[in-house]
């Protein structure tokens, strides 16, 4: 039998709707800071659940979060470790580079010139990047707030999320109980393909790189092998960018060897493979939405709502596209019934 709200009830639900409305908009600018923790969360549940067969729940919880925490710290620092300590050398590559392509350009006539030209572009771009970082550093006290609200969240949503879960499912009549369940499964299994592949998929090239840089032998090899994984986590791009920056630089230095080595074994292994093998092997039957849709719902997520949009784009379209087939389900249903009667 359909339930009718009463007015009084109708009240209730509006006065709350009113309440999450003006919520909403009161920390509408550390909203997607919780949206980040909320999705993240569901990804990383699974370990609460096994931490929590041999200890208490709030426990197993604050350890998983604990965990995150200092696995992104280590995780930044060691990036920016690495990137600081070779930065002189990416600069004298870019140097090199530019050089060669002014060379091959003038037949070496103006090389003079092309030095100072490029020496110039280069301090000017120098001072750019340091403007850049001065701009950063005024909105690391803000950066500090969202990461403390950021890890707060993580936790209560790790803590308190299947109950939570659990209390709307179980509010919600039959009918519509299995259409949220659907969307669940969908949501899970998206962010299962943003978080845990896509980054499995980085640190698989970052292993992947090492030996291949080792024998390329222009050293640094910890530093190429970071940038080929920090691109790996940028869809359709990826380490093919560095790939192709290694190339033209082996040509520049006039090593045809280091050109060939790149070319067939660098890109083959360090770029196509994760990519081929690796990262569908990880995500087995979870795939519940096509790789063109998920780059769609990358670049159209950051272009729309910024770095939230690298996770709610490709996000909303999984849930669009399972709602259309819950839509045509539920259609089906309707035409049989009318059918039949």
């Amino acid at each position: 039998m359909a339930h009718n709200l009463s007015l009084p009830d109708r009240l209730t639900v509006l006065l709350v709707l009113g309440i999450l409305a003006a919520a909403a908009i009161a920390f509408w600018n550390l909203l997607w800071v919780v949206v980040l923790s909320a999705s993240l969360a569901i990804v990383i549940m699974p370990v609460k659940h096994y931490l929590g067969r041999s200890m208490r729940e709030g426990t197993a919880a604050l350890l998983t979060t604990a965990a995150v925490f200092f696995a992104t710290i280590f995780s930044v620092g060691f990036t920016i470790a690495v990137l600081a300590q070779n930065g002189d050398y990416l600069t004298q590559i870019v140097q090199g580079i530019l050089a060669w392509i002014a060379s091959a350009e003038t037949g070496g006539a103006a090389a003079g010139i092309a030095s100072t030209d490029i020496a110039a572009w280069t301090d000017e771009q120098i001072a750019s990047f340091g403007d850049w970082v001065t701009g950063l550093a005024s909105q690391v006290p803000m950066l500090i707030i969202d990461l403390i609200v950021f890890f707060l969240s993580l936790y209560m949503f790790i803590y308190r999320g299947d109950a939570l879960a659990a209390e709307v499912t179980a509010a919600l009549p039959s009918r519509l109980r299995a259409a949220v369940e659907k969307l669940t499964r969908t949501s899970v299994d998206t962010l299962y393909a943003l978080y845990i592949v896509h980054v499995a998929t980085s640190v698989v090239t970052f292993v992947l790189a090492i030996p291949f840089f080792y024998v390329l032998g222009y050293d640094h090899i910890v530093f190429y092998a970071l940038m080929a994984a920090i691109f790996q986590l940028i869809p359709i791009i990826g380490p093919s960018v560095i790939m192709l920056f290694l190339g033209v630089y082996s040509l520049s230095l006039g090593d045809i060897r280091g050109g060939l080595l790149v070319a067939f074994v660098g890109y083959p292994i360090v770029c196509a493979l994760p990519d081929i093998y690796f990262r569908p092997m990880m995500m087995g039957r979870r795939a519940s939405i096509h790789p063109v849709i998920m780059w769609i719902g990358f670049f159209g997520g950051l272009a729309v709502m910024g770095i939230v949009g690298f996770v709610l784009g490709p996000l909303f379209l999984a849930l669009a596209i399972t709602g259309y087939h819950i839509l045509l389900e539920e259609m089906k249903e309707v035409k049989e019934a009318a059918q039949g009667t």
